[in-house]
């Protein structure tokens, strides 16, 4: 019995977005199917050359050779050769993503800069420019980030590149109208790409059907400033760029913002429908800045956060803190009821300190639970083991009937983590589900892969576990997610 391939009998455009669902190399290998197959990939919507998928991997190679050969010679070069290869193949007429993800740096910036025009002539919708996607080794500390030139935002600037990729790669882009080169470019992801404040603005100013910026590792960035309102974006995420004084920007339809980095002043102007809010400056980069170029008074408080967000809380649905940078006196000296907080997660550092432990984590805890009453999920993230001479002094929290689920992450099994969850269970009477992991999951920028610290006592972790089991509620489910 001989079965019909129906499949192959569906027209060009509806395989090549099944295709486009595909990882790069996976829909490339479907050209070996049969004749119908063969050239279909090279249509493909999406472009995304992760580093992963292109280069071989040898089973003997250790984690340390592995990202020493992504960074040597060899493997870029490889790297550099296929996407250039892959692109001279290509025959859409239009890409929804594109993507590259290698450590690359300023060196390879010839290349760089024609990949980029090449997705804009294609009117690409998300484009993302990854260059520390693996972790940052200790032999690529000198090297020097690439640079966008501001002649891809300059129509006559522009041209040029055109021209290149027709005579250099034999690329021959679709008709384009380059007054309106950005106009299908909804998101945009840099991380590891340098950046000067002129180069953000006319970024910004370029890109108005903008709906998501994602920003990580640009050190060069200072004063990120646009006044004139920006009407499509509705996602801003800025990251470790550790060189930021001020933010300030106008997003009448902003929904997410979030922040980790350097205490800075932070002004987002009439946004109206922001629910989203992620606010982790963090110790690491020091200060405040002395100089101020929006002209505004600083707040010189630790709680700076809660002063220039205040009038957004009752709207918020979620809210990522990071207590080490807030007072609990004085953020809740004056705050307004979170009358729409869905979603709490803290994180901290469990210094032995107070001000940094988990001790001001359960402080801040208390404060929400109050403050929020339809609260329905509350995410609890400890960076490092907490002093084991610690005892947790219980604070008298009114019954909470909304919240439902908890995840604790960072979980050490030290005994005042324990009391801290048998505190939940006593005052989250309609607790439905807790979810617990070694592993620390509080990074917002995803920079760093989550890790389990070093420290951590595996049999400790499996007793106070147990201990959870006999003494949470009988409904409550209780999820260990680590395979111990």
């Amino acid at each position: 019995m001989v079965l019909e391939d129906t499949i192959s009998g569906l027209p060009d455009d509806i395989l090549v977005t099944i295709l486009s669902l595909l990882t790069l190399k996976e829909a490339v290998a479907t050209s070996i199917i049969s004749r119908r197959w063969q050239y279909l990939w090279r249509s493909l919507y999406n472009l995304n050359f992760r580093y992963e998928e292109i280069l071989h991997r040898n089973d003997s190679y250790t984690e340390y050779n592995w990202y020493r050969k992504i960074y040597g010679a060899d493997y870029m070069h490889t790297y550099i050769r296929v996407v250039n290869q892959v692109l001279r193949l290509h025959k859409g007429l239009k890409l929804h993503e594109f993507g590259i993800h290698y450590p690359l740096d300023a060196s390879s910036g010839c290349y760089i800069d024609l990949w980029v025009a090449f997705a804009i002539a294609f009117r690409v919708s998300k484009l993302e420019l990854n260059f520390s996607p693996c972790p940052v080794s200790y032999w690529a500390f000198d090297t020097k980030n690439y640079s966008i030139p501001l002649t891809l935002f300059d129509k006559n600037g522009f041209e040029p590149y055109l021209v290149q990729l027709d005579r250099v790669f034999s690329i021959r882009t679709p008709p384009l109208n380059v007054d309106n080169r950005f106009e299908c470019l909804k998101e945009l992801f840099l991380k590891s790409v340098e950046l000067t404040d002129q180069q953000f603005e006319t970024i910004f100013s370029s890109c108005t059907s903008l709906e998501r910026l994602r920003l990580l590792d640009s050190p060069g960035l200072e004063n990120i400033k646009h006044t004139v309102p920006h009407m499509k974006l509705n996602c801003l995420e800025i990251y470790h760029c550790s060189g930021l004084k001020n933010i300030g920007i106008f997003a009448p339809n902003l929904v997410s913002f979030k922040y980790l980095g350097p205490r800075t002043y932070i002004l987002v102007k009439d946004a109206k429908q922001l629910i989203n809010v992620c606010m982790c400056p963090s110790w690491r980069y020091g200060e405040y800045p002395i100089t101020n170029s929006l002209a505004l008074p600083y707040r010189q408080s630790k709680d700076f956060g809660f002063d220039l967000f205040v009038a957004y809380f009752p709207q918020l649905e979620y809210l990522m803190m990071d207590v080490r940078s807030y007072k609990v006196q004085k953020v809740f000296k004056k705050v307004p009821l979170f009358c729409n907080l869905k979603h709490l997660s803290l994180s901290t550092w469990n210094s032995s300190l107070d001000l940094f432990g988990i001790l001001h984590c359960y402080k801040m805890v208390s404060c929400f639970v109050k403050a929020s009453p339809f609260l329905h999920r509350l995410e609890l993230h400890f960076e490092l083991p907490p002093d084991k001479n610690q005892a947790l002094r219980r604070i008298s929290i009114s019954p909470h009937r909304y919240l439902k689920e908890v995840l604790v992450s960072g979980f050490f099994g030290n005994k005042i983590a324990v009391d801290f969850i048998m505190a939940v269970f006593d005052f989250a009477i309609e607790l439905e589900k807790i979810e617990i992991t070694a592993v620390y999951l509080g990074d917002p920028s995803n920079c760093f892969n989550s890790f389990r610290h070093s420290e951590i006592d595996l049999n400790l972790v499996r007793e106070s576990v147990q201990q959870l089991h006999e003494r949470m509620p009988a409904k409550v489910q209780l999820y260990f997610l680590d395979d111990l």
